[in-house]
């Protein structure tokens, strides 16, 4: 007895918008439309949702992954993996540090008023880590 082979069909709605149902214009226009310039028509609008990073963008976002760090290894904010507040002063300098370092390099790039808010930044978790210090 033959065993029935099970049909389904994968969708991967994750490069769409559009409301379920909705067809795409390459599926509904049949193999032709998706032949030729649609790949570069798929890269184009991708591109136009989600624009280019530049530097400046991508060493912001690695300090706010760093202090964010800071600020739970020093025992000032809750870990949001353990749920405890828990204090390691030796990772809160490594991360400060690097704060202070990408903080430095990215100056140039970015206006007064972010450089202003870099240097507090900086200034604030330094702060805090001599007061978790004193604390023992």
């Amino acid at each position: 007895m033959p065993e029935e082979e099970e049909h389904f069909e994968f969708v991967d709605k994750r490069r769409t918008a559009r409301p379920a149902g909705e067809a795409d214009e390459r599926s509904a226009a049949g193999p032709a439309a998706s032949a030729g310039g649609a790949g570069q028509k798929d890269a184009e609008e991708e591109a136009s949702r989600h624009p280019r990073l530049v530097a400046a963008d991508r060493i912001l976002m690695c300090i706010d992954i760093l202090q964010q760090g800071a600020w739970i290894a020093l025992g000032l904010v809750e870990d949001p993996v353990t749920n405890k507040v828990e204090r390691n002063l030796d990772d809160a300098k490594i991360l400060i540090d690097g704060v202070a370092s990408l903080a430095e390099n990215v100056e140039p790039l970015v206006d007064e008023s972010a450089q202003r808010e870099l240097r507090n930044l900086v200034a604030m978790l330094r702060m805090n880590f001599v007061n978790q210090a004193r604390r023992g």
